[in-house]
């Protein structure tokens, strides 16, 4: 019984088994009688092998790599990416320092600060393989299967990170408005256990929002017959042939993929870009009026003060430079993502749209040095602190930088003030 089950199997699959052994992939029945085929049909016409010593395919780059707009995506992946990317490591790294400080302590929006910085550190830096995989003009045996295979989960990362980014800017935002709209119930309505539990709903929400084009897509390899530019000869039969292995990203069903693709992308357009830049919008125009007009701010303490100039700074900021990416997601909840609908211009759009929010994942920290006078005598003082030798001067430095005290030294005992 056993032999006539091994048998069948050997018998059902000759085919996919010797296309295995000879493309070193596995193989539709109808994509390697394709292959073979050509390759018969190249050998009768006494055509060679380019490279009859090797075995196994040429992996190479597949034909989007040599496309302008990608080429333009190569352009800013190398030589703008690589720097935005120490700026990000640095900065976000001395921000989660800052916001470790007693001074924050019991501020519920730092809490929000604290998981954006880390949101927009792994938002950046996990483009590093797309930065290598940029340099590589000629692709790598090795790395090139290995950069293909992590890129769905790579994607989906990226793609949870930058929406928790956004959304918790939305929230601390919202926090901040109600802290300058409602001053004497603030406490009572943004306490820790809310804070924590819309953290923790933001993370999950966000992860359920993204996981789906990990299981919806994979990464295929692509066997071809090609033959090295410039070698065809007069009458339009090349000289040589050789069997190309390159990647591709596919959804798994067409059509699952365009309904997905539909839900998707609206889903990113109305519940990331549009109703929170709308509603942040709105709170900063709050804020701003009633902080700094109405002259509202001198009645609370330095470091809400501090942290409201830390959130409007970083909403401003998010509005600037997120702002733009609605026209790209609009266009792909619209039209789709299909090459044929999508000129280069908005294909150029997009990864322009990208590059600003690498941008604005990576300037926070400079952001708030150049619009925080607090925030940059805090940062100034952490620094000498950490390089002075002498621990009873550096405990003094430390302590300077501790100093809740309001600026120009007066007390202020109404109960704002202890916001």
């Amino acid at each position: 019984m056993n032999h006539n089950r091994s048998s069948t199997s050997i018998h059902v699959n000759p085919l996919q088994h010797h296309c295995y052994l000879y493309f070193g992939s596995d193989l539709s029945s109808s994509e390697c009688i394709n292959l073979l085929s050509l390759i018969i049909h190249l050998d009768k016409s006494g055509v060679p092998k380019c490279f009859p010593e090797r075995r196994g395919p040429l992996v190479e780059h597949n034909d989007d790599y040599y496309k302008p707009c990608a080429e333009y995506d190569h352009q800013i992946t190398r030589y703008v990416l690589p720097i935005l990317q120490i700026l990000c490591f640095f900065g976000n790294a001395f921000n989660l320092l800052i916001y470790r400080l007693p001074y924050f302590d019991g501020s519920s929006s730092v809490n929000f600060l604290r998981v954006k910085t880390i949101a927009n550190f792994i938002f950046v830096e996990s483009r590093l393989l797309e930065v290598l995989h940029a340099f590589t003009f000629e692709p790598n045996s090795q790395f090139e299967p290995f950069y293909w295979k992590t890129k769905p989960f790579i994607i989906t990362i990226a793609n949870i990170s930058g929406t928790l980014s956004t959304w918790l800017t939305l929230f601390v935002t919202i926090e901040t408005a109600l802290c300058v709209i409602l001053p004497f119930s603030f406490r009572q309505l943004c306490t820790r256990r809310t804070t924590m539990t819309v953290l923790f709903s933001s993370i999950i929400s966000s992860t359920l929002l993204h996981s789906t084009f990990f299981y919806t897509h994979t990464v295929r390899p692509v066997i071809s017959v090609q033959w090295p530019n410039g070698t065809r000869s007069s009458n339009d039969i090349p000289k040589c042939w050789y069997i190309s292995l390159s990647y591709s990203l596919q959804a798994d069903s067409p059509r699952v993929q365009e309904i997905f693709e539909k839900v998707y992308y609206w889903s990113q357009t109305m519940f990331s870009i549009v109703i929170p830049n709308i509603v942040m919008l709105i709170c900063s125009v709050l804020i701003v009026t009633k902080f700094t007009f109405k002259e509202l701010g001198e009645a609370f303490s330095q470091r809400r003060r501090c942290v409201i100039r830390l959130t409007v700074a970083t909403t401003l900021s998010h509005l600037l430079f997120e702002g733009p990416a609605l026209l790209t997601f609009g266009a792909a909840a619209i039209k789709g993502t299909d090459s044929d609908q999508h000129n280069l211009t908005v294909c150029i759009l997009n990864h322009t749209n990208n590059l600003l929010s690498i941008i604005n994942a990576t300037i926070p920290f400079f952001v708030f040095l150049a619009c925080n006078q607090q925030f940059r005598n805090m940062s100034t003082i952490y620094l000498k602190a950490q390089t002075e030798l002498r621990r009873e001067k550096r405990e003094a430095l430390m302590a300077q930088a501790l100093n809740r005290s309001r600026l120009g030294g007066t007390a202020n005992h109404s109960k704002v003030s202890n916001l």
